[in-house]
């Protein structure tokens, strides 16, 4: 896996075409909230769930393949042991960038969805949370990146 920088998280960020895999239908999980966050600061958010047919007041798409015109950039909030599927989709569609969200009490990043981004040369973030540097992410999240930052742990 390349170095992240904050130079490819901000790339990221400048695309405005956002998929998010893993949205859901529920509004205390990240996935929902992730999506909701990303549509009021103005992303165009496609949300993707085969269980879903809308996430909050957005239509939902069964898989990134059905996502048209294709999109540049997502973001993975599945469970690790679905990583892999899900980034060989990404590649199979696409994709340029992928997030892959670890969150600290479910796992880290699959090493298998971390290599098939690789083959597919997709450029990939892992191992931070997408709202530490989400345009005006606010409280907790910029009291969260702070404490990142004093502790050096921040990409360069």
């Amino acid at each position: 896996m390349s170095l992240i920088t904050q130079q490819t998280i901000n790339a990221f960020y400048a695309e405005k075409r956002i998929a998010v895999i893993g949205a859901s239908r529920q509004s205390r999980k990240f996935g929902y909230k992730l999506v909701e966050a990303l549509r009021v600061r103005g992303f165009e958010v496609l949300p993707v769930n085969p269980q879903a047919d809308r996430i909050g007041s957005l239509p939902c798409h069964r898989s990134i393949a059905e996502i048209t015109p294709p999109v540049g950039a997502a973001i993975l909030v599945v469970p690790p042991a679905e990583q892999a599927k899900a980034a060989e989709e990404c590649a199979r569609a696409g994709v340029k960038q992928l997030w892959i969200h670890d969150h600290v009490t479910k796992g880290t990043s699959s090493p298998k969805a971390i290599h098939a981004c690789e083959v597919a040369g997709i450029e990939i973030i892992a191992g931070y949370c997408p709202f530490l540097f989400m345009p005006r992410a606010g409280f907790p999240h910029n009291l969260h990146g702070r404490i990142m930052g004093w502790m050096g742990a921040f990409p360069p």
